[in-house]
């Protein structure tokens, strides 16, 4: 098999499309003291009350997840 096959032959490929006189976006500078950021700008992550109901809410249903799972196999051993 030949390269070309793979990569194409340089005619009406993805590659030609690309503008290479694009501008470059630039990032914003990150602050050098993550901790100062005011946390209105919206930094602090989702916070431990949504981990809390998270981890909570997987647990509770998990539980029930088992409990139905035992409740099926209890009824077809009975």
């Amino acid at each position: 098999m030949e390269l070309d096959a793979l990569f194409g032959d340089g005619k009406n490929s993805d590659v030609d499309t690309i503008d290479p006189d694009a501008e470059v976006q630039e990032f914003e500078d990150v602050p050098e003291d993550v901790d100062a950021v005011d946390e209105s700008e919206g930094v602090g992550g989702i916070g431990w009350k949504m981990l809390t109901l998270f981890v909570l809410g997987g647990l509770v249903i998990t539980a029930l997840a088992v409990a139905f799972m035992v409740w099926v196999i209890e009824g077809l051993v009975l």
